[in-house]
């Protein structure tokens, strides 16, 4: 018996001066990318309190090389595996949902050259990456202690306070990123916000007074009345900030364009010539189906499961059609807008589709593959509540939903 708890002992301290290395390995990682975050940042407070972070992550290194010290005889580990495999379970799940559910960049020079144009759009990358990491540091802490506390240590009162006192830094500079996240999308907003609808307003400025074929997409908020009844208006600003920029991004990787915001709404088109339409058409869908996917691999992860904002939910619909282009002015930086009979239907497919679904026209339905049909069902209708008619059957216009 008593061999048993010695071999049990061995293993747990064995375990222990494992993950103590693997810790430090992070926290030289932590260190070089901190001081690249320093240079790289264009924000002040960002900057102020990652220098702080840096002092305190020094810190943290030398606490751990002291208590590897003190439970081995070998010095601390100095070797670089790769960090993909210390990273906690959840940043990894997070990366791999957000590889699957967003498509890469396109291959166009021109939209490369944009997306890589904007430092606000980089700036706001990184301050998301920050969030996860500060949050896996935390975890691996956490995973220390409990393993400290099972472990007959030779020093328990030495040992534990400094590994609590290294994951309350942590703790401290995640904290720090949720309260401050609405001042650095203050700074950061104009800019974002504003990239999108240029990017629109310039493509529909080469049609302006003409007629195109286009495939409109609706993206709405799932009970932003209720959210703006609960939140305050800090919160429910932050929440509206994140869902139509997360959709921005979206929308403009499978090269569609981002049309206004109305509300709680993302309107957004896809235009194409005759050759490609069935593949815009198909684009148009699966950046849908990547917007229900990073909301609730992104957007939710970090807001909801880590800092308790409510679970944010989107509705799609989505219409192709021909579309009147017009300028509301004479000046070339006058507002231009789209007007169409599909504008309409797809706003009304949209208020008939239920939380974190996509349904689609007649009209694009017509134009996918037979494998992609399969992926909807007709939804009945009403006549009541439906006042839109096939101009070519003059029957009334079909709706899929997606299964």
């Amino acid at each position: 018996m008593y061999k048993n708890f010695e071999n049990n002992h061995k293993q747990f301290k064995s375990k222990l001066v494992e993950n103590l290395n693997e810790t430090l390995v992070i926290e030289n990682e932590s260190i070089n990318r901190i001081k690249s975050r320093i240079e790289q940042t264009p924000i002040q407070e960002v900057k102020q309190r990652l220098l702080q972070h840096l002092e305190e992550t020094h810190k943290q290194k030398n606490r751990l090389e002291q208590i590897i010290v003190k439970l081995s005889s070998e010095k601390p580990n100095k070797y670089k595996p790769n960090l993909s495999s210390l990273t906690p379970a959840s940043s990894s799940i997070i990366r791999t949902n957000l590889q699957n559910s967003i498509k890469p960049l396109s291959s166009n020079e021109d939209f490369n050259q944009r997306f890589k144009s904007l430092p606000e759009e980089t700036e706001l990358t990184r301050i998301k990456q920050d969030y996860i990491i500060e949050y896996d540091e935390v975890v691996a802490y956490h995973k220390l202690i409990h393993i400290a506390e099972m472990t007959d240590l030779p020093q328990p009162n030495d040992i534990i306070p400094l590994l609590k006192e290294s994951m309350q830094e942590e703790e401290s500079m995640a904290y720090w990123f949720q309260v401050h996240v609405t001042l650095i999308l203050e700074i950061l907003w104009p800019k974002l916000i504003n990239s999108p609808i240029k990017r629109s307003q310039d493509f529909l400025l080469n049609y302006a007074g003409s007629k195109i074929p286009l495939i409109i997409m609706y993206a709405d908020l799932v009970g932003s009345t209720n959210l703006s009844m609960t939140l305050s208006v800090e919160n429910l600003i932050a929440l509206i900030r994140a869902f139509t920029h997360e959709l921005s991004n979206v929308v403009e990787r499978y090269n569609g364009y981002v049309l206004k915001y109305v509300g709680d709404s993302v309107i957004s088109f896809f235009p194409f010539v005759v050759d490609n339409k069935y593949q815009v058409c198909k684009n148009s869908i699966e950046c849908a189906k990547s917007i229900i996917g990073v909301i609730n691999t992104e957007i939710n992860i970090i807001l909801h499961e880590k800092y308790g904002y409510p679970e944010l939910f989107v509705k799609i619909g989505i219409d192709e059609g021909e579309n009147v282009v017009i300028q509301y002015g004479y000046e070339r930086n006058s507002l231009i807008d789209i007007l169409g009979y599909n504008m309409n239907v797809a706003s009304k497919i949209t208020s008939l589709t239920t939380a974190n679904s996509i349904s689609i026209g007649e009209n694009v339905y017509r134009l996918l593959d037979h494998r992609q049909q399969l992926e909807f069902h007709e939804l009945k209708i009403s006549i009541n509540n439906w006042k839109y008619i096939n101009r070519d059957t003059k029957e009334p216009y079909k709706i899929y939903k997606i299964k």
